[in-house]
């Protein structure tokens, strides 16, 4: 918005002065709040998260019996498993969500600011341009709908054998060993599609304000951008 208001494009000053009469407005608020409880998410996530470290290590004994007889661990807190799964699953819901709106607000900026239009694909193809693995988008849809729709998840806890370290693993089905990877969404994962989903977000950023510097008037370079149509690539 900074960049717009600033713009020595008047065309570009002028859309800016509608955004308050579009979509924008609505969805710019809906991404902050978003982004808000993303970030409280992922506070919980990890509270929960090192309490879980915290009461497996405070029992080694428990821990080596249950991994050498194939047994559940018996945790103290009975209720840490479902505020684990609470705080997994909105992480899910929450990213995945952000990043829809994110898209929609892209579509509605460049409608509004460079009258053409931006779809979920062109959304992806930016980022694939960037060498940025988009894998995690699919990832998190799969998974929102699975959860939201056809299942609850539940939780297991991998131990590292050596340290006795552990990590809580978020299972699809009620499976018993991490033999088939699409039955489980590893902790370590939530970390990569976290990182996926800032590293795009960055991108999209930077992306926006590149668009805006080829559509002012001391640049007659080629938009490198996503032509309106072929007869008009520039556009």
């Amino acid at each position: 918005m900074s960049r717009l208001l600033t713009s020595s494009s008047p065309r570009l000053r002028a859309a800016f002065e509608q955004w308050s009469n579009t979509p924008l407005k609505e969805l710019g608020l809906a991404i902050t709040t978003r982004m808000q409880m993303l970030g409280l998410c992922i506070r919980r996530l990890n509270a929960q998260v090192h309490k879980l470290r915290d009461e497996v290590a405070s029992d080694s004994v428990q821990c080596e019996d249950s991994l050498a007889r194939g047994a559940a661990f018996a945790l103290k807190d009975q209720q840490l498993p479902y505020e684990l799964l609470l705080d997994m699953d909105s992480f899910l819901f929450e990213t995945r969500s952000l990043y829809e709106i994110m898209g929609t607000f892209l579509g509605e900026l460049f409608r509004t600011v460079f009258d053409r239009d931006v779809t979920q694909s062109d959304v992806k193809s930016i980022l694939e341009a960037a060498d940025i693995d988009t894998r995690w988008i699919d990832e998190l849809r799969t998974n929102r709908i699975l959860f939201f729709h056809k299942t609850a998840p539940w939780i297991a806890v991998r131990v590292d054998g050596e340290d006795m370290s552990c990590d809580p693993v978020l299972l699809k089905r009620q499976v018993i060993t991490f033999d088939d990877p699409d039955t489980f969404v590893e902790f370590a994962r939530l970390r990569e599609i976290y990182d996926g989903f800032v590293s795009s977000i960055t991108e999209l950023h930077r992306f926006i304000l590149e668009q805006i510097r080829l559509h002012e008037p001391e640049s007659d370079e080629d938009t490198g951008g996503l032509p309106a149509s072929d007869e008009d690539p520039t556009r």
